[in-house]
């Protein structure tokens, strides 16, 4: 999960190893969320385009 963060939110390595659990255990969610997010708009692209 820290490389997520480290891709796409510019974080440094370090930033997220070094949260607390229970702040790490937020960037989780959040990110999961987002890789959700991404996969919803996917889908919806491609099926605008006529791809699936």
């Amino acid at each position: 999960m820290d490389y997520l963060h480290y891709r796409f939110k510019n974080w440094k390595p370090f930033e997220y190893m070094s949260l607390p659990e229970g702040q790490k255990r937020v960037a989780r969610a959040y990110m999961r969320q987002e890789m959700r997010d991404k996969a919803e708009e996917n889908k919806e692209i491609q099926k605008a385009i006529g791809g699936g």
